[in-house]
């Protein structure tokens, strides 16, 4: 017969094993804004930075991700770095809520701010020394243009290193609108273009393609001569 001690320690190894069974519980979440399946690779860095989310995988397609909850696991922090990169992080039994554009107090202290209303753009004071400068292009009638617009405070919110310049496009018949579909040949929006913190240009993206900007920003920082 067993002794009562090894009887204990069954059962204590018993009760660690369940709730070692019950933390590795997969928690999916909903991923709400995913556009293609490149933003998988931001989507689950994200999620590999969260303390306690193991092993995020991602169906891009569904826009389901699934986390195993460890020690230190916090679902807010989870949502909190979904939304740094533009995307609004949903829970089963929560209603979804679109991602929402922040405070004004808080986008005051934001280095968002606009290059131009309708005027030539001068591409030369517009860019900002020693930060990634993502130039957006936009205009009031454009509904994707302001979902970006949300994206990029959450951005720069979350990354000093990022600086974003709005031109207002108007109605293709400005200044800036003349210049931006001769020189750079735009021919929707939005539009944004990249320079790193030496003032070179990255690249561009149409359309308001959200993981194409991210990779964009990313290269921008991999050149390095960002102001620390």
């Amino acid at each position: 017969m067993r002794s009562r001690g090894a009887c204990a320690r069954i059962a204590l190894f018993a009760v660690f094993l369940a709730a070692a069974l019950g933390a590795a519980e997969p928690l999916r979440v909903t991923v709400v804004g995913i556009d293609c399946e490149e933003c998988a690779a931001p989507i689950l860095r994200a999620l590999r930075g969260v303390p306690g989310a193991g092993k995020p995988t991602l169906d891009w397609k569904a826009g389901v991700a699934t986390v195993e909850p460890g020690p230190g696991f916090d679902r807010e922090r989870l949502r909190k770095a979904l939304q740094e990169i533009g995307y609004e992080a949903v829970f089963d039994g929560e209603e979804r809520h679109d991602l929402q554009p922040l405070p004004e107090d808080v986008r005051r202290t934001l280095d968002i701010a606009p290059a131009s209303d309708g005027e030539k753009v001068e591409l030369a004071k517009t860019l900002v020394p020693g930060k990634i400068t993502v130039i957006d292009y936009w205009a009031e009638w454009c509904s994707p243009c302001h979902l970006l617009d949300t994206r990029l405070q959450h951005l720069v919110r979350s990354d000093s290193a990022l600086a974003v310049r709005r031109v207002n496009m108007g109605k293709w018949d400005t200044a800036a609108a003349r210049q931006a579909t001769s020189d750079f040949r735009i021919e929707a929006l939005p539009y944004v273009r990249v320079y790193d913190a030496r003032g070179k240009f990255v690249g561009d993206a149409t359309g308001g393609v959200w993981d194409k900007l991210l990779k964009l920003v990313e290269k921008a920082r991999a050149r390095g001569g960002a102001a620390s």
